[in-house]
């Protein structure tokens, strides 16, 4: 039983109470106010659903599209959408003399059910990944990064020298080859 359910019912014994000893009694008994009490009893046709809670939405708006602005949207929707976008069916509209808002237009097209949302596919992660690899040396990875100030030592440290690590790691063996230079320039790339 959902939430909404419990509640109608909790109204229905309020409603049977108040029918038995007197709507101001309810209310003092279920600690309600007295016009919800009067209006339960008056909504109350014997059944709980007749308790549900209503929709608070409004019938009609005064601003809202006429029927002649929905037929010239959804014309222009079907003539430019697919080529032009919003923009196009927009401006389609204003020659036709319709003097709307674009965000109003688009509010309008979709209450009208002309957008219809798509879910995008999530590429599986099978096709991302790398195919195996079984003869060592096929393909190697190459990084270079400077040394972190914390791992210097001795005279390095002390002199304040700036070291370059480059690593070679390959990918079916996972050996690595690490060498270490103090300038970061092609010739100490070439050298190793």
């Amino acid at each position: 039983m959902n939430m909404i359910t419990q509640e109608a019912k909790k109204k229905q014994a309020i409603v049977k109470y108040a029918l038995r000893k007197g709507k101001s009694k309810a209310s003092r008994v279920y600690g309600v106010s007295l016009s919800s009490v009067k209006r339960w009893c008056n909504q109350y046709d014997g059944t709980w659903q007749s308790l549900l809670p209503k929709s608070h939405r409004p019938h009609s708006h005064p601003n809202r599209h006429t029927k002649r602005e929905e037929r010239q949207i959804r014309n222009s929707f079907k003539k430019c959408y697919e080529r032009y976008g919003w923009d196009g069916v927009y401006s389609d509209l204003k020659r036709k003399g319709y003097t709307r808002s674009y965000s109003g237009m688009i509010y309008a097209a979709k209450r009208m059910g002309l957008v219809k949302y798509k879910k995008t596919k999530k590429k599986s992660r099978k096709h991302r990944r790398y195919p195996e690899l079984l003869i060592p040396g096929e393909k190697v990875q190459i990084d270079v990064k400077e040394v972190p100030y914390n791992c210097l030592r001795g005279k390095a440290l002390r002199d304040g020298k700036h070291f370059y690590q480059w690593t070679a790691i390959d990918e079916c063996t996972r050996m690595r080859f690490v060498y270490g230079f103090e300038e970061h320039t092609l010739e100490n790339s070439t050298k190793f």
